[in-house]
């Protein structure tokens, strides 16, 4: 008896995620500028994309692909494509459910069904699709808090609670700020936190995105003040019941020191990773609010359930951790890393001679 052995849709990390069968290859969320004959881009924050755009076949969504061309300093040449088959194989995309735009990849072949979530959540903040699990065979999952420790608090009640103090401050005329990154967390803010006053202001970088998102009338763009022009035109010293927008950093930080002193303003920091009880204190604020557009430990946990695959790749973040405690529940779990080489598919087939 001999043994033939076939090897499909092999998985593998060396400077980038890529997915290989016999007839074709994509890589996703390649960082670098170099070409590749198809290219999955889950999202537009600047860990997934590179600088500058390669002149290649591009998978992605519309909306990240206008992201795309804005941070990109060269895109020419590239073919954006919300679609993509290729000797019988389908690259199609779903809401991923982490930012404006974002998707999963989802590959099916003759040989199965892989997804590819990029950054993922299950949570409903309201003005987004959040990802919908789907059977499959393999799933390559994010892990960026794919460690017990990070459960964060009920989406509603989280904002809620934060809705209410941030009201009371506004009532006695005491400004806050309000931060996260421009693309994705802000945008979580605008939603949750912007009928809370008529004077809505951001950050220049917040500004910017905000305004090109407000441009296409892509939900979680909001209209609002530059705070240039708010100084400008003296808004910040006529009224106090106004909300700023502006990027994550510590109250240490020059511009958060002037608004501080000048304006009396409260710091609100809103990060996943919020939820270490000395956050707060790291960064010296005056509020740290644990929300995340990823999904938390049980919530990757109940991707993975959902989608019940024969083989799950873990990467970014706690990829080694979340990948054993996977395996304690009975997946075939593997951290990806620039060591690994997987198979998704292990066909073996014999005949006796």
């Amino acid at each position: 008896m001999f043994l033939v052995y076939r090897y499909y849709m092999k998985v593998y990390l060396t400077n980038v995620i890529r997915v290989d069968e016999k007839d074709w290859k994509i890589v996703c969320d390649s960082t670098n500028s170099r070409f590749y004959p198809l290219i999955f881009y889950s999202h537009a924050h600047s860990d997934h994309i590179p600088r500058k755009i390669p002149p290649t076949k591009i998978v992605t969504s519309s909306i990240t692909e206008m992201l795309i061309k804005h941070f990109a300093s060269s895109f020419e040449g590239a073919s954006f494509l919300q679609k993509y088959s290729l000797d019988g194989t389908s690259f199609v995309q779903k809401p991923s459910g982490h930012i404006v735009g974002s998707t999963a990849l989802i590959i099916n072949s003759s040989e199965g069904k892989l997804v590819y979530t990029g950054d993922v959540s299950i949570r409903d903040k309201g003005f987004l699709e959040p990802f919908k699990p789907e059977i499959c065979d393999t799933l390559i999952i994010e892990s960026t808090f794919g460690s017990p420790g990070y459960e964060f608090p009920n989406y509603d009640q989280i904002i809620s609670e934060t809705r209410e103090k941030i009201r009371k401050y506004l009532e006695d005329n005491t400004p806050v700020v309000l931060m996260g990154y421009p693309l994705g967390k802000a945008q979580m803010l605008y939603h949750a936190f912007s009928d809370l006053t008529d004077l809505n202001i951001m950050h220049e970088s917040n500004f910017k995105i905000n305004s090109l998102l407000l441009s296409r009338n892509i939900r979680g763009s909001i209209p609002a003040i530059s705070y240039q022009n708010a100084e400008e035109e003296n808004i910040l010293e006529e009224k106090k019941n106004w909300i700023l927008y502006a990027p994550l950093r510590s109250g240490r930080n020059e511009f958060n020191m002037h608004m501080r002193n000048k304006y009396g303003t409260k710091l609100f920091a809103f990060s996943g990773w919020c939820i270490s009880s000395n956050y707060k204190f790291r960064m010296d604020v005056d509020h740290s609010i644990p929300i995340s557009d990823h999904a938390d430990f049980s919530e990757l946990i109940e991707i993975c359930e959902k989608s019940n695959p024969d083989n799950i790749y873990t990467i970014y973040g706690h990829n080694i951790k979340f990948a054993a405690e996977l395996q304690k529940r009975g997946f075939n779990a593997y951290p990806l890393s620039k060591q690994t080489i997987l198979e998704s598919f292990f066909h073996k087939s014999g005949t006796k001679n």
